[in-house]
């Protein structure tokens, strides 16, 4: 087939409509047409006007046609419903996310994560904790049923170096080690624990100005032993959300000491350190070195590979291994 007929299907392809999905769209002035799929026939008409408000009596009959499946939108017309879409990601994902192309849902899942992870990382931790969780544990359920969407995602990571950047480099690639580099995959819940340890290690950080999160040499010792301080600040401040388990509160305390007992902040040694806090560690400090900062120029995947290799008595080399596995299949 050739691509004008591609581009042809594409474009007469439609998206089904839930209940759920449209009571989160706006009726004011919609930006896209809605469509009724004819049971009779199967042909779609738009219903609704592009920028016009859906009055009252049309809003109640949509509602009863989305519950019977009869209303859907044009595929090409989701990137105009992404800005809705961002803010209700797990409705997305449990209601339409299985007639997304796979790459499209990539996408839309790394940046739901993004809108979502910049709100407790940059606004509120107490106001926006609960929708970060429930939008996290989502997108954690659908990567372990669909571990294949976490090798379109590796590329589409920002190298470019925040917190909430740097969250997102933790999370996936951490996800990619999990998922794709054990004998056995890990049962969901087990997962998702993972990942929450991966994604928060530093909210701890999130109260340190800018100028001092982008030094990487010249700190003070009071922003030294500010630094060096936030996995036991990460651990209070998500210890008071009361949502997140003992595993990953542990992992995320741990996830700047080393085996030989020279991290912080209570310089333990590998035998009390756990395995979650140890890949939590090693994520960490890799996409550390490989995002760009002000001054710095991001490192190579294989110099920062290496220089993890050579540190075998501060990191365990299997988890090395596993992280190269998904990393350098990144750069191919």
């Amino acid at each position: 087939m050739n691509t004008m007929n591609n581009s042809n299907m594409l474009n007469e392809s439609f998206c089904p409509i839930t209940k759920n999905i449209f009571k989160i769209l706006p009726k004011k002035k919609l930006p896209i047409s809605l469509y009724r799929m004819s049971p009779s026939n199967g042909k779609f008409t738009p219903i609704t006007v592009p920028g016009k408000a859906i009055i009252s009596t049309d809003k109640k009959n949509i509602l009863n046609d989305c519950e019977r499946g009869f209303i859907f939108i044009r595929f090409t017309d989701i990137g105009k419903c992404k800005p809705f879409f961002l803010e209700h990601l797990p409705i997305v994902i449990n209601e339409i996310s299985h007639t997304f192309p796979e790459h499209e849902l990539a996408i839309m899942l790394l940046e739901g994560l993004k809108v979502s992870a910049k709100k407790i990382y940059t606004d509120s931790i107490k106001l926006h904790f609960a929708d970060f969780h429930q939008t996290l544990h989502a997108v954690g359920e659908l990567l372990h049923e669909k571990p294949e969407l976490i090798w379109l995602m590796l590329p589409m990571l920002d190298n470019e170096h925040s917190l909430v950047n740097k969250a997102l480099h933790n999370g996936i690639i951490g996800a990619g080690v999990l998922l794709h580099t054990r004998e056995a995959k890990p049962k969901a819940d087990i997962f998702i624990e993972a990942i929450f340890a991966l994604f928060l290690c530093d909210i701890g950080l999130c109260n340190l100005p800018n100028f001092v999160l982008g030094k990487e040499f010249c700190l003070s010792l009071d922003e030294q032993k500010r630094i060096r301080q936030h996995p036991v600040t990460s651990l209070e401040l998500l210890s008071t959300t009361n949502m997140l388990s003992k595993t990953s509160l542990r992992a995320i305390l741990e996830h700047h000491e080393r085996m030989d007992g020279s991290g912080y902040p209570r310089g333990v040694t590998s035998e009390n350190l756990s395995w979650l806090g140890k890949l939590c560690g090693a994520v960490d400090s890799y996409s550390a070195m490989t995002m760009g900062r002000p001054g710095k120029q991001s490192m190579p995947t294989v110099k920062a590979l290496k220089i993890l290799y050579n540190e075998s008595t501060q990191y365990d080399p299997n988890i090395i291994y596993a992280l190269e596995k998904v990393t350098y299949r990144e750069q191919k």
